[in-house]
């Protein structure tokens, strides 16, 4: 009696174990099978029904660029919580690869406090908006990467929206095209998906830690060899720059542009992709943009210039970017003429060159009337 009683009660601790293998399974299954759809539904005029339960997936990390680093006028002054859908995660530890059906959310929080106990710092507030970015072959065909860009956020306060349309095409793929390390995700700033990148196990797990040091900030890679613009500069144009690509470099070179009143008194380390992100960078504007930004105005007329010396660490003078409003009507990007070039004796070192440059587009849309820097200049 008493083997049987044993026997029982080893039978119902077996049974007890299996039904947790079996509901574990049955719980952590589902997980690890869901495929893009699970995820993210766009209904029937292609907008993206705003994806929930988004803070139980992986977390990749919090950048934030305040203004009070930025000249008061940072393109994006919040925290940005941000966090991947996990079969996603999983995949880009096997593969290294962002999966066909990638979903990213942002969560954007304010900045709340500047000091703790710890300290004087950037510490988190409320949570005033959401985005997401998805990769998708299936939907977004013809978008550069597959991968399109939302925003829920509502700029009004309150309750963010229920669904949101993909912005264009150059709001937002350009600068990502430039400046993100990996397949149109910026991986240099979220050391979380760095360490996972064909991982196969779960980083965290190892013993390996960097050394603690003054942080470093990974370079930029170089913009592509030649942007062209995407629509015609107007031949009539009334403007006191040349357009044409030799009689721009011959006007840059002859310093001209150092006559204008507006310009900022040293260079600076660059914060966009120009040559190598943080190299040093010296603003000017013509008095036509000068006189437009005193007076306040949102649009800026014609002839507005922007011209941005660059130079190498040693200080050595590398190249200039320019912008020439050629239009009216700013037309996300497509009325203002854009140039680069990465070299100070050769005008054949043209990185951008023309109307509408997807990659000058995509960058400056975040600026007042495409411009990025605060003004007055200092």
């Amino acid at each position: 009696m008493k083997t049987n009683k044993h026997f029982r009660k080893v039978g119902t601790f077996t049974l007890v174990i299996a039904s947790v293998f079996v509901v574990t399974v049955m719980v952590a299954q589902p997980i690890f099978a869901k495929t893009q759809s699970d995820f993210f539904r766009l209904d029937s005029s292609g907008e993206l029904v705003r994806p929930t339960d988004y803070r139980s997936w992986v977390y990749v990390g919090t950048p934030v660029t305040p203004n009070d680093m930025n000249g008061g006028n940072a393109p994006f002054p919040e925290f940005h919580n941000v966090y991947i859908d996990p079969v996603s995660y999983q995949e880009y530890k096997q593969t290294g690869k962002f999966r066909d059906g990638t979903i990213m959310i942002k969560e954007l929080v304010s900045v709340g406090s500047k000091q703790a106990v710890s300290g004087k710092g950037y510490f988190q507030g409320e949570f005033i908006g959401l985005e997401a970015t998805i990769k998708s072959s299936k939907h977004f065909p013809k978008e550069p990467g597959n991968w399109a860009y939302f925003s829920f956020t509502n700029k009004e306060g309150g309750m963010v929206k229920k669904k949101a349309m993909a912005f264009p095409t150059s709001a937002c793929n350009a600068c990502h095209a430039s400046a993100a390390k990996d397949d149109f995700v910026f991986t240099q700033y979220y050391p979380v998906l760095r360490a996972a990148k064909n991982a196969k196990m779960n980083p965290e797990n190892r013993d390996e830690r960097a050394a603690i040091q003054p942080p470093e900030v990974p370079p930029v890679a170089l913009l592509p060899a030649e942007w062209k613009g995407t629509t015609s500069t107007p031949e009539n144009i009334q403007t006191d720059i040349p357009t044409k690509p030799r009689a721009l470099f011959d006007w840059l070179k002859s310093q001209k542009y150092q006559s204008f009143a507006a310009k900022e008194f040293k260079a600076h380390p660059g914060r966009g992709p120009h040559t190598e992100f943080g190299l040093p960078v010296r603003v000017f504007m013509n008095d036509v943009i000068a006189t437009s930004k005193k007076q306040g105005k949102k649009q800026l007329p014609v002839n507005s210039c922007v011209v941005k010396e660059m130079f190498t660490k040693a200080g050595d003078l590398q190249g200039w970017a320019v912008m020439i409003k050629t239009n009216d009507d700013s037309n996300s990007g497509k009325g203002w003429f854009w140039y680069e070039v990465t070299s100070a004796t050769d005008p054949s070192k043209i990185a951008a060159i023309g109307n509408g440059v997807p990659g000058c587009m995509g960058c400056h849309a975040a600026g007042r009337d495409m411009v990025l820097t605060s003004f007055p200049l200092k």
